[in-house]
């Protein structure tokens, strides 16, 4: 599995108030405008901000704030360190010492 580029992006510090309120500030969307594009109220596009922010957003949510800046979400899991080989060789050591029962931290 190519990897490359979102092992470049995991290295990227997540903004002080979260990538919403970044991106929407960025390119100059205001909240009323995003509202009456998500058929919400202006002071509900701060709460998903927020949520976001404190990590409780759902990814429909999160997809949808991103669709009216006119952007789209992209969703990875990548690997703390190293490449997705790599964990595969740790894992399978750790099989081979019989060291695993199913579940993963």
């Amino acid at each position: 599995m190519e990897t490359r580029n979102y092992q470049a992006a995991r290295r990227v510090q997540r903004p002080l108030r979260g990538w919403l309120r970044k991106v929407r500030k960025t390119l100059g969307f205001m909240a009323a405008d995003m509202a009456k594009d998500l058929e919400i109220s202006p002071s509900m596009v701060f709460q998903l901000e927020r949520s976001e922010w404190k990590e409780t957003i759902t990814l429909k949510r999160l997809k949808e704030m991103a669709w009216a800046m006119e952007c789209e979400l992209v969703y990875c899991i990548v690997p703390r360190e190293g490449k997705f080989e790599d964990q595969l060789m740790v894992y399978a050591k750790r099989l081979a010492r019989g060291k695993v029962d199913g579940r993963r931290r």
